[in-house]
């Protein structure tokens, strides 16, 4: 408590499945460092789990891009509204936003008019697009903490208080559990050929995605009477919407489950096809060839073609490692046809497999060295007022701090060369 009586308070903005168990990872790792910090903010259940307030529900309206967000505009305002009133009662000493930044861009607009600090935890995107934004992004952050070491150094370059953190996934993608008695439980043999098929995150990804993925399973059974299917849910509010496309499919032997931290049945596919996004790198991180796959509205595909010229790939591992490492269908050509054409030729060439996982291994070292959640705690509190701080019961010493402030910006640590992506 501080002099006065009062909590310290970090509230979090999460408006998707991924941003809120990232804010709820870094709660976690906030709580075990100051016991009595007060956590509150808007999000899902990953974070109503980690002990955070969730004063207001947003995963149930997660969407991608601006035309996604316009049949949800008005539930968006009014849930954002709530958000800003219960949160300015509470009187944050800072506000942590996470990803998500058609939401989040405008809550650091209005928190910058109310004097609260702004960490951005994964900060717009400017690294593939938009790099002229960065004069209105930066002065509105405190501090960005970066999952990725190139975008780092773009928001540093520009005057940002910048670390570079790692990705989390980087420490949490591992099998802790047993994959064959995983397989069993939710009702897969484990002797039979897996493809797991994921859809994505979000309604419009799953409506989008799930009928070509899907399709392409049913042309891949014919081949394989033997294949089975996984498919991990991302939240249970989608499991209606997935059942019943999987029941029209016709396809046989498909596994619906939601397990978000057990990575025991993924790591048994031998294929993955899923829509880009967080979920790629989680395959990739456990070595699996994946067909990534993605569509949007015609409209945001041109503008998409447009802006992402530098940019040649739309799936991170390939973007991160620099080449084409796992095959990409990019709207027109999602459908089930070319999707099972290229699933069948990943599970049937053993030389291609091993090239694919061999790059594959390279790839955890690229997301940061080893405790990425831990470092990002420690470069939140580093900004909450001394006063906040001095009878809270710290649980590491500031000898710990992930990074080191000089000259009123955070260097990120460690400072080993920088590996070029994509000519930066």
């Amino acid at each position: 408590m501080t002099s006065n009586g009062r909590r310290p308070t970090i509230c979090f903005v999460a408006a998707d499945v991924s941003g809120d168990q990232n804010a709820a990872r870094l709660a976690v790792a906030i709580r075990e460092r100051v016991p009595d910090v007060r956590l509150l903010g808007a999000g899902g259940a990953a974070m109503r789990e980690a002990g955070v307030e969730v004063v207001v529900e947003t995963t149930d309206l997660s969407f991608i891009g601006v035309l996604g967000s316009l049949r949800l505009v008005r539930q968006l305002v009014g849930r954002f509204r709530r958000a800003q009133r219960i949160i300015a009662a509470a009187h944050p000493d800072l506000v942590v936003l996470v990803d998500a930044e058609t939401v989040n861009l405008p809550a650091a607009m209005w928190f910058r008019r109310k004097r609260v600090p702004v960490v951005f935890f994964f900060p717009p995107q400017v690294w593939f697009w938009g790099r002229w934004r960065l004069p209105t992004i930066v002065p509105l952050a405190r501090r960005v903490l970066s999952a990725f070491r190139d975008e780092a150094e773009l928001f540093s370059a520009a005057g940002a208080d910048t670390v570079w953190v790692g990705h989390p996934l980087r420490d949490v993608t591992h099998v802790t559990e047993d994959p064959k008695a995983a397989l069993r439980s939710i009702g897969l043999d484990p002797s039979r050929p897996l493809i797991a098929l994921m859809p994505g995150s979000r309604c419009n990804e799953i409506r989008a995605l799930a009928s070509p993925m899907l399709g392409a399973a049913r042309l891949l059974q014919q081949r394989d009477p033997t294949l089975q299917f996984a498919l991990p849910l991302a939240s249970e509010a989608l499991r209606d919407e997935v059942e019943r496309t999987v029941r029209e499919s016709g396809v046989q032997d498909v596994a619906i489950y939601h397990h978000p931290e057990s990575y025991a049945v993924l790591s048994q596919a031998r294929l993955v096809l899923q829509c880009s996004g967080t979920a790629t790198l989680e395959a990739a991180l456990l070595g699996l060839p994946a067909v990534i796959v993605y569509r949007c509205h015609p409209v945001e595909y041109v503008v998409a073609r447009h802006l992402l010229l530098a940019v040649p790939y739309i799936g991170m591992p390939n973007i991160l490692l620099g080449e084409m490492v796992q095959p990409e269908f990019f709207h027109k050509n999602v459908d089930a046809e070319h999707l099972a054409a290229e699933a069948w030729s990943l599970l049937t060439d053993p030389r291609r497999r091993g090239a694919i996982q061999s790059r594959l291994a390279t790839l955890r070292d690229l997301l940061g060295p080893p405790g990425v959640v831990p470092r990002a705690a420690e470069a939140v509190l580093d900004l909450l007022p001394q006063a906040a701080l001095a009878n809270s019961r710290l649980a590491v010493s500031s000898s710990g701090r992930a990074a080191s402030v000089a000259h009123g910006r955070t260097v990120p640590v460690p400072r080993e060369p920088v590996r070029a992506v994509h000519g930066q």
